[in-house]
């Protein structure tokens, strides 16, 4: 069967695309933080001579007019040499719905999935170019991740990957200073009912704050390797503090472990006995050195490429030595950039299936022929 949020190492998901973008009407609404700010240091990081790269002057987050049935040329920045980013040209081709689909929603993979991610045809507009992406839009992707393993007769699965609303939840709950922080941890512990964490290889978390898109992965060694549990940190463009990250999933990890010793037998766990024991002191800590986007509006898609990139790439459990597979050159940025056209896509497509098995639905209901819908 298939595990809630999780797949195994066998069920890795390889896909690849080639650039596209688009355009779109569409303002987003602020989640956490002041714009201003970030707005105003991210101006500092990338106000270049050559202007390589475009941050909003108005709105940071407004977008101009849609036009979804043209084909044009837009600038993508191709990191030819690592001190030398270039401009190319590429050609992008938009796929047009007519506008009785616009108000159309649809629940990603089907609406009878308990965990199922409800989409407005508006959410789109979030991929449009030098836009921040939504939670929407961040968790439809995920959830297409996941959705892509085959099923499963594992009892328990490699992964667990949370959507973008966990983090604030983690946050609230390890901050708490109540006399009943207990009962509250308990409350909390239902975004992961079913699933003891430390049995996994890898948790991964995104992370949205300040306008800012960053991923964690917790990686749970092998019994074995008698290493410590890991916890790594994820940013193409350095703006969350990894120190407070660290602090806020080292302190959920050590409610979790408090609340499981009580139940959960070390023989059960993947992790060494002696590391068990003492896990609240046994957790380490790494930053990782990621390739960085040229902008200040790819992190979401920055982000999705992590966990795909890192889903393909990553052992059974996770060593020492496969820290090797990060840094700079781990992947060139405009492949991260791509996911802005392929995400609208399978969005598109997604939609026009929909509405076709709904107009479908309707000429059986009715015994009759109907115009269609895009007619």
């Amino acid at each position: 069967m298939r595990c809630n949020g999780e797949f195994s190492q066998s069920e890795r998901v390889k896909v690849r695309r080639s650039p596209r973008r688009m355009n779109s009407q569409h303002q987003m609404k602020p989640s956490f933080g002041d714009q201003k700010g970030r707005t105003a240091t991210l101006s500092s990081l990338f106000n270049t001579d050559d202007n390589l790269t475009s941050i909003a002057k108005k709105d940071a987050i407004q977008v101009q007019p849609s036009n979804y049935s043209k084909c044009r040329q837009g600038q993508t920045v191709v990191i030819v040499d690592e001190e030398e980013p270039q401009l190319v040209m590429t050609t992008e081709l938009e796929v047009e719905l007519p506008n009785c689909k616009k108000d159309a929603r649809i629940y990603y993979p089907s609406r009878d999935d308990p965990e199922s991610v409800e989409i407005c045809f508006g959410d789109i507009d979030s991929l449009a170019p030098e836009t921040f992406l939504t939670s929407q839009i961040m968790n439809f992707y995920i959830r297409y991740l996941r959705q892509q393993a085959s099923p499963t007769n594992r009892a328990i699965c490699d992964y667990h990957i949370f959507n973008t609303y966990f983090y604030p939840k983690l946050k609230e709950a390890v901050s708490y200073k109540g006399s009943d922080k207990d009962s509250l941890f308990i409350k909390f512990r239902r975004w992961w009912k079913g699933v003891n964490i430390f049995q996994k290889a890898y948790i991964l978390i995104p992370i949205n704050e300040d306008y800012h898109w960053s991923l964690v992965i917790i990686c749970i060694p092998d019994k074995e390797e008698e290493l410590r549990p890991i916890i790594l940190h994820l940013d193409s463009l350095g703006l969350h503090s990894s120190r407070l990250v660290f602090k806020n999933i080292k302190s959920y990890m050590r409610e979790e472990w408090t609340y499981l010793n009580q139940e959960v037998a070390p023989s059960d766990l993947p992790i060494a006995d002696k590391i068990w024991e003492n896990l609240p002191r046994r957790i380490d800590e790494k930053t990782i050195a990621v390739p960085q986007q040229m902008n200040d509006y790819d992190c979401g898609l920055f982000v999705l490429f992590f966990m795909e990139r890192f889903i393909e790439e990553a052992p059974e459990r996770l060593k020492k030595k496969d820290l090797a597979m990060f840094g700079k050159q781990w992947f060139r940025p405009e492949e991260a950039s791509s996911l802005r056209t392929r995400i609208r896509n399978l969005l598109i497509e997604q939609f026009q299936t929909t509405t076709e098995e709904q107009f479908q639905t309707t000429i059986e209901d009715t015994g009759g022929s109907q115009s269609s819908p895009s007619s």
